[in-house]
């Protein structure tokens, strides 16, 4: 059955959300906007008209389709949220697009709170990143590292989780992820935000 066929649910901001059925199970089709694969975060050299240096900053851009699959191999290793890739999509002579599937998120769930995201972010390991080391505004209070894998995340904002009304459980539905091997990154080796409250020394 082509895409044309399958009940629209939205549009965002990188995918078209089709509804899916596959083996009885609610699922959902999302397929890349032609030509279009999301965005990624790394390091990039940019000039700071302030101090009319060159300075080294985290920096989104435009992803490339592997970057695009790793992204859900990443998401599907740190949360388990399993994605399935379904293949390329060509209508006419539009550019190329990609076709994952995941489970339907929507009843009983809803839009956590900043502080569940963060305890989430926290308990598996990830530390905020200093905000200042990060070019787009948009992304300095939503960005993590986890230091023993690598692990970069942005775009951690609560509209991109969901909670689970009956445990609580919190999820991502989608989140900018790659990988940063440790000390593959002069930024990222003192980037950490002092984000845990530190420890009370012993008593005398």
């Amino acid at each position: 059955m082509g895409i044309d066929k399958l009940p629209l649910l939205g549009v965002g901001g990188k995918h078209e959300v089709f509804a899916l059925q596959l083996s009885e199970q609610d699922r959902v089709l999302k397929v890349t906007l032609p030509g279009y694969y999301g965005r990624t975060m790394d390091e990039d050299v940019l000039f700071d008209s302030r101090t009319f240096l060159n300075v080294s900053k985290l920096k989104l851009r435009d992803a490339l389709p592997a970057e695009y699959l790793a992204r859900w191999a990443l998401l599907d290793h740190v949360f388990g949220l399993e994605t399935e890739f379904e293949g390329i999509v060509r209508l006419g002579n539009a550019e190329p697009r990609m076709a994952i599937s995941q489970a339907f998120i929507g009843v009983g769930q809803t839009v956590p709170e900043l502080e569940d995201v963060e305890a989430l972010m926290m308990a598996m390991g990830f530390e905020k990143v200093d905000a200042k080391l990060i070019a787009n505004p948009e992304n300095q209070y939503c960005t993590w590292y986890r230091q023993r894998d690598g692990i970069l995340i942005t775009d951690a904002f609560p509209r991109n989780f969901r909670k689970d009304g009956a445990t609580g459980a919190v999820m991502p539905v989608d989140l900018m992820v790659n990988v940063v091997p440790p000390g593959g990154s002069v930024l990222l080796a003192d980037a950490i935000e002092p984000f845990i409250l530190p420890l009370v020394p012993p008593s005398a």
